[in-house]
């Protein structure tokens, strides 16, 4: 295989383990996540990295100390388009080592949620998220009956990471440049 094609097909998997992940990753993570190819190391990750943001396939999430990678909705559809490109067995060894991955990935992350009675009927919910000790991200809500406050609770643990991607993409970007 030509190095170029092989550089296509190993941002085309960088691109995939983004998509997958299901949260925007740091170069670490996404280093786990690479961890069994054994073409792949962290500077060729590095230099896909480069590569998809000038090709706006991905953008750069700031938080904190931390720099992290998450597809947009270009690299999305062009990885669509081109997902038959990855060779069959290559493409069952990724899913195999994301699924395998992503719990290692996942538990450097704790989410949450406290239910705090205020009074009979009331309640408060504290939704967090959080990267060792350091908190990303909380939120208490106000919720008028216990089952409301467990759905959101439920639903919280269910969605965080996604509801704080969307916030922090709403909350960062440049209402000029949309």
């Amino acid at each position: 295989m030509s190095k170029d094609i092989e550089i296509f097909d190993n941002r085309l998997i960088i691109l995939y383990i983004l998509q997958n992940a299901k949260r925007p990753l740091t170069i670490n993570q996404i280093v786990t996540f690479c961890e069994e190819f054994d073409d792949i190391t962290y500077i060729d990750i590095c230099s896909y990295i480069d590569s998809l943001k000038k090709s706006n396939y991905i953008y750069e999430i700031y938080e904190d100390e931390n720099v992290l990678y998450s597809p947009t909705e270009t690299g999305i559809n062009t990885l669509n388009e081109l997902l038959e490109l990855i060779p069959g067995v290559d493409l069952y060894n990724i899913k195999k080592i994301i699924n395998k991955n992503d719990v290692e990935v996942k538990t450097e992350y704790s989410i949450n949620t406290n239910i705090i009675p205020i009074k009979s009927d009331e309640y408060k919910v504290s939704c967090y998220i959080k990267d060792g000790n350091d908190e990303m991200i909380n939120i208490t809500m106000y919720a008028g009956t216990k089952e409301q406050a467990k759905n959101i609770s439920v639903h919280w643990s269910e969605n965080a990471e996604e509801i704080y991607t969307k916030l922090l993409k709403l909350m960062t970007s440049d209402k000029d440049n949309d």
